[in-house]
This record gives structure tokens, sequence and C-alpha cells, in this order.
């Protein structure tokens, strides 16, 4: 076995506390008390260490350790490092891209989350990042131009709704399920409007990709982070529902899934 300690500074991230947080093996620990050889020093406040797996590229462990900062909360965690040793992967890429709508985020955990977020970390770290979902909400935190960054996290959501798009009526599955999955616990109302964003993300979607001119139509007057926050929230939920259900890479699974709850909710109305 080649294990290796895995050192990964979390660029944009605080905590109430100042004390280790004991993740079950990994630890956020200040970074004053680690030695990184790195020029210029890293001007962040904390690092996560832990091990690294067998097989397991650093790069990926880092894949999956941001994924799971950011299904934990709506928001954005910051990282493009990973130590092993005297040694270092720079994912240049990994860049946080801002415009006059999107700032520079902060991550912060507060001290009634700390026990939350142990809980999480520990149910959610085996995650895969090269499933497609996951990769593609993950990836589309880094990407330059908000259009992209709004397909990502559609294409996410359509590949966990519509596992079955050979089979025609995309855009329906896309809303009918997807409003099904993400408003399984709300009211009606709230239901209704969940598909209602569906159906126009699915419509801004389609004029992005097929270069149609309503684009600015569909943004509906507002700005691109309005537009985008809704969606990128309604993609963390479907990744932690199907993720719950053991079917995240399973499309036959999944709409099987899908059908029985479809059938179930007819039932009981």
């Amino acid at each position: 076995m080649n294990i290796q300690k895995l050192i990964i500074p979390l660029s944009n991230f605080d905590r109430d506390r100042s004390s280790v947080l004991d993740l079950g093996g990994p630890r956020i620990i200040s970074a004053t008390e680690v030695s990184i050889p790195i020029q210029p020093p890293l001007k962040c406040k904390y690092i996560l260490e832990m091990n690294s797996r067998e097989g397991e590229i650093p790069r990926r462990t880092l894949d999956r350790v941001l994924t799971v900062f950011k299904l934990f909360k709506d928001s954005l965690i910051l990282s493009k490092l990973v130590f092993i040793g005297t040694q270092f992967d720079y994912l240049p890429h990994y860049t946080h891209w801002t415009d006059p709508d999107r700032g520079v985020p902060l991550y912060r955990l507060s001290e009634d989350e700390e026990t939350k977020f142990c809980k999480f970390w520990n149910e959610y770290i085996e995650i895969n990042p090269d499933i497609f979902a996951v990769f593609r909400f993950h990836l589309a935190d880094y990407r330059a131009y908000s259009p992209d960054r709004f397909v990502d996290y559609v294409e996410s959501l359509e590949y966990l709704f519509v596992p079955d798009s050979g089979e025609g009526e995309i855009a329906y599955k896309f809303c009918t399920r997807g409003s099904l999955i993400l408003g399984r616990n709300k009211l009606p109302d709230e239901r209704r409007q969940i598909f209602s964003n569906l159906k126009n993300a699915y419509s801004l979607r389609s004029a992005i990709v097929h270069g149609r001119n309503n684009v600015n139509k569909l943004l509906r007057g507002r700005t691109w982070e309005d537009n985008l926050q809704p969606i990128r929230c309604y993609a963390r939920d479907a990744i932690k529902f199907f993720f719950q259900a053991g079917c995240l890479d399973n499309a036959t699974v999944r709409k099987e899934l899908m059908e029985k709850l479809l059938i179930f909710k007819a039932k009981i109305q």
C-alpha cells in the first residue's frame, strides 16, 4: 500500500472555532501548524490534512473533498493545490472568476454547523467525482462565463432526471420528474414554482446551446447570478437525493425509482 499524507489548503475557508476539527481521520487545522514548501506563502487560515487513497490520484481526492463541502451548504469552497510530501499538484483551471454580479465568496462553518458537517462528511466522502452529474456540478464553479456555468448545472440535472433521454420527451421529463424530486417535501404552490423554474431553465439552456436569440428574454430581467443560484441549489439537492438512494450512477434504477414515485403520487391524489 502506498498511502501518503495529503495537505489541501482551503483558501476561502473560515470557522467560528480555532481548534482542530476532526472528521474521523482527516482533520481541518490551522495553516500555521504546517510547513508548506511553496513561494510565495499561501494566504489561507486553514488546511485539510488527510491520507491519500490507494489508486486515486491526489487531484481526484481534491475533487471529492471540494464536492463534499459544496454539497453540504450553498457556498463555494476554493482550492487548487494538493501537497503530497514535498511535491504538489497545481490545478490552475480551478479559478474563481469574478464579475460585477459575482464576488469572492467566503465558506464559513459556524460552531453549530460543525457536528452536522462531520456527519455529512462521513456520509458523502465516498462520492465518485467522475460521475457526470457530479463532475458537471463541480466543474461549473470554475467556468469563466455565466452561460457555460448555467449549461453545466442544467446538464447535471438532465443526467439525473432523464436517464432515458433516447426515448424522447426530454423537456417534459426534466420538468415533471425534477419537480417531483425537488418538491417532494414542499407545498403544491412550491412544487408548481419548481416546475416553472425548471421549464424556464431548460428553455434557457436550449437557447444557449442552439444559438437562439431569445436568451435575454428568458433571463426575465434578472442577472445571470439570480438565474444561476436556484439551479445550482437544485443540482445540489438532486445529487444528494440520488446518492442517498444509491443510484447516482445507475440510470436504470433512477428511472425505476422516479416511475415508482410518480405512481405513488398519483395514487394518493
